[in-house]
């Protein structure tokens, strides 16, 4: 057998290269009919103002490609791609459901004798939409903040109003219309072209703007920007407090308030007129909320808004009594005449003391250096005051005056020598 098979080798290989030959001849004269199926061709739509002139918009659902099947000679068919056809969609002929036939035809009219198409889709589906209109006021937003030494006093766009046109579907997703400044760095007034954007109820912008259109896609944007002064606050009061009263200090939410503005470097302190804070005969602490806004000069800022209103208080306290006995012993005799001894008759004073429950905590009658000045007394009984030195906040509800007798010397030593004379 394998020697059947082996024999005339040469021969048998020569005639199956001639069969092979022979079958390739035959075919080709034949070119019989073949099936080939070619996917993605796109399809492009026509009459879109059928839609876009009714003030709607509509997206595609599904056929925006074809699948076809294409029948034909073998010779013409695999020669064939995808580029030799060419898909349409007339929106002329959309139906009451937005469905819009599509069309394939061969871009080469030789193919159109020979060649048959068989469409695997035949519409296209679409979502039509009313497009609706709705205002926003531009909103600005700060990617970064200025440093703490300066100050944001104005700032504004070139319109404050942008109207969105978008279908409905797409209107609910819009929530605000904004622009980003970046104050970082900035230490002067600047101006700048920023763009508007959409953005949902949740702060995330609406990337996909397709079939969402603005009035306006930028404005511009200016900003005044001030360095900021830190000044003294000054209130004063009007008015006397009840008696037996005493105004013990007058106490601010603020000591100080920073300012900024054009007019800053004006502004030495903020000051509070007097008759803001009445107590005229108060018995208690008086408060107002004063308006600081109402005292700044034009071109003048608070920093702070929350500084707007402060609170001012006028504290005011009941004075108490109290009495300390002082030995006369301690008490000094100035500016006695020459010539002239002095002699105090009593042996103690008392004095009585006013003041608030601090102060007289705080005192101590050991310094109270009390003393009598005598430059003026004349021979005999004199009724003279005393004097102390009360720390502040402190006084005397009486005068304390004392009897002090003045002897002449001179005249008795005058007398003596008169007497050892005789």
């Amino acid at each position: 057998m394998k020697k059947v098979l082996i024999n005339n080798i040469g021969f048998k290989i020569l005639s199956l290269i001639f069969a092979i030959a022979l079958w390739i001849i035959v075919v080709n004269i034949d070119d019989p009919d073949v099936t080939r199926t070619f996917s993605g061709i796109p399809v492009t739509t026509l009459d879109e103002n059928v839609i876009t002139g009714n003030n709607q918009v509509y997206s595609i659902a599904s056929g925006n490609s074809v699948n076809v099947t294409v029948k034909g000679p073998r010779s013409m068919v695999d020669k064939m791609t995808k580029d030799d056809f060419y898909a349409q969609a007339p929106f002329s002929e959309m139906s009451n459901v937005n469905a819009v036939p599509i069309y394939v035809l061969f871009r080469n009219s030789k193919y159109e004798r020979d060649c048959e198409i068989t469409q695997n889709t035949m519409n296209m589906k679409l979502n039509v939409e009313d497009l609706i209109e709705k205002n926003f006021d531009v909103e600005i937003v700060h990617s970064g903040e200025l440093s703490s030494s300066y100050y944001l006093a104005k700032e504004s766009v070139s319109f404050d109003k942008v109207t969105v046109k978008a279908p409905e579907s797409k209107m609910r997703l819009v929530d605000s219309v904004e622009i980003s400044v970046d104050l970082s760095g900035k230490t002067d007034s600047f101006t700048a072209k920023t763009d508007l954007k959409c953005y949902t109820a949740s702060g995330v912008e609406i990337s996909d703007m397709t079939n969402i259109g603005l009035s306006q896609n930028s404005t511009d944007y200016q900003a005044d920007i001030y360095q900021v002064k830190e000044v003294p606050v000054k209130i004063g009061t009007t008015g006397v407090v009840a008696s037996g009263y005493t105004l013990t200090g007058v106490t601010s939410d603020k000591t100080t308030l920073k300012i900024a503005g054009p007019s800053a470097n004006q502004v030495d302190s903020i000051v509070f007129p007097d008759e803001l804070l009445n107590i005229q005969g108060a018995n208690k602490d008086v408060s107002v909320d004063a308006d600081v806004t109402a005292l700044l000069p034009s071109g003048v800022y608070l920093y702070n808004k929350s500084d707007a209103t402060i609170k001012i208080t006028a504290k005011v306290e009941a004075k108490k009594t109290n009495t300390y006995t002082i030995p006369i012993s301690e008490i000094d005799k100035n500016n006695i005449p020459q010539g002239f001894s002095a002699e105090i008759v009593e042996k103690s004073i008392d004095i009585t003391v006013s003041g608030i429950d601090k102060n007289l905590s705080d005192f101590s009658v050991n310094k109270l250096e009390p003393y009598v000045d005598l430059k003026n007394t004349v021979e005999g009984n004199n009724e003279v005051i005393v004097h102390f030195t009360l720390p502040e906040g402190l006084s005397l509800v009486d005068d304390v005056k004392i009897n002090v007798v003045m002897k002449n010397n001179t005249v008795q030593e005058s007398t003596q020598q008169d007497t050892v004379t005789n």
